[in-house]
């Protein structure tokens, strides 16, 4: 059965060009609903710090999807951290703010007049005040546990750093309303298993409206040839070539590549047909441009899947983060292995030695290389292994038809926006 539903998605930022886990997820969940048979129309920030200039975004965005992109100042500024330091909530949402957006939304809502209202990401979250107002129901699509990525960086931070008492501060105000949020929208989406045990904990007796939903990629065609270019299988003749790519500008990412550059690269020294590394992705930092030995920088690249396929395996040394690494999941698909601590594939159900290979630290990751130098055959077992998880779409299927299951008890009638009652 088609569902015929209206559906607003807000998000904080535009979902263009579509090149990291974010975006992907947004999209990926555009187009869940339309497959649902509904109608989906963005309403999206255009912060200052990742502005895009509406005029180069695709047919496929423009016209009936993206109904609103309002420009937003997200600029960092130690005036406005220090001015809002005794607010109840965290400076990093708090600049997704404004008195301007409240009025835009306001006046998307009355003319388009939702079924239902999709929170992606917590910042989107402090207009649930604005939404409720109209009475539609609202659903909250968690792509990270917010709380944990700040917590994660405080205790990164030095005892004599000056951040770390400000970062702690911030992490219980953005676990106190990431709590709230989950408390008071009508469903909440997780997109990992891992995540959804920990919103499931915040909230124990709305349990029953929570929903884990994934990112499924595209995967290799089991009947058609790969089109993207592989290099010849790896026989431990030549160097190994290994990959890494994110947005350079996530905390997350860019502590994995300074574990790449300080611990992991430097247990390779001296090798003979030493392994090469080759990291790519935007808005690095410059100390990620500085090419070493057996260091390679790419910069932003055009294709993700292009630069992925050209590699023997991507390594993924994160420690940060929750959430689902998607670059990891679009790596699996693409046939490409994968070495990675536990963190960068928690949630996906893998198991090491069958789906990728475990490493935590230097050591460690250097004896997977030196096995690897004794069993080259193994990247294209964990290749092969990887590739039958997607092969087999039962998962994703329950979870659509769970999705559609909360859909029609959610939205109703009864429910849709009616600006009489503002």
């Amino acid at each position: 059965m088609s569902l015929n539903l209206r559906i607003l998605q807000l998000y904080n930022r535009v979902p263009y060009p579509s090149r990291d886990g974010g975006v992907k997820a947004v999209l990926h969940m555009r187009q869940v609903f339309e497959d649902l048979g509904c109608e989906v129309r963005g309403f999206v920030l255009n912060p200052s710090r990742n502005r895009i200039d509406p005029s180069s975004l695709p047919d496929s965005m423009r016209g009936d999807y993206l109904t609103e992109i309002v420009d937003l100042d997200s600029g960092i500024k130690l005036v406005g951290a220090l001015a809002v330091l005794n607010a109840p909530l965290p400076y990093h949402l708090l600049r997704f703010r404004s008195s301007e957006v409240t009025r835009i939304l306001r006046q998307t809502i009355e003319s388009y007049r939702p079924d239902l209202v999709l929170l992606e990401g917590l910042p989107m979250a402090l207009y649930q005040e604005t939404l409720r107002r109209f009475h539609c129901k609202v659903w909250y699509r968690s792509h990270n546990i917010e709380s944990d990525i700040i917590r994660q960086k405080a205790a990164s931070l030095s005892l004599w750093n000056p951040l770390r008492l400000w970062m702690y501060g911030e992490y219980r105000k953005m676990q106190a309303f990431e709590r709230q949020t989950v408390q008071s929208v009508d469903v909440v989406l997780a997109i990992s298993p891992h995540d959804l045990d920990q919103l499931r904990a915040m909230a124990p007796e709305r349990k029953e409206s929570m929903l884990e939903l994934g990112y499924w990629p595209s995967m290799v065609s089991t009947t058609e040839p790969h089109t993207k270019p592989k290099p010849p299988a790896w026989n431990g003749e030549r160097p190994l070539k290994l990959g890494f790519i994110g947005t350079m500008d996530w905390l997350p990412n860019q502590d994995a590549v300074q574990l790449l550059l300080n611990e992991w690269i430097p247990a390779t020294e001296g090798w003979p047909n030493r392994p090469e590394f080759h990291v790519a992705g935007r808005k690095a930092p410059a100390i990620f441009a500085q090419e070493s030995p057996a260091y390679f920088f790419h910069g932003e690249v055009e294709d993700a899947d292009t630069f992925m396929s050209s590699c023997d395996a991507m390594v993924f040394p994160l420690r940060m983060g929750s959430g689902l690494k998607i670059k990891v999941l679009e790596a699996m698909a693409l046939g490409v292995p994968v070495i990675s601590t536990a963190q960068g594939v928690q949630g996906m159900g893998l198991t090491s030695g069958e789906n990728y290979l475990h490493a935590e630290n230097a050591n460690q990751f250097a004896q997977v290389l030196k096995d690897l130098r004794q069993s080259p055959n193994k990247l294209y077992v964990l290749a092969e292994n990887a590739l039958q998880r997607f092969r087999n779409h039962d998962a994703y299927s329950q979870q659509i038809m769970a999705l559609k299951g909360l859909v029609l008890q959610s939205p109703s009638d009864d429910h849709k926006a009616n600006p009489s009652k503002v």
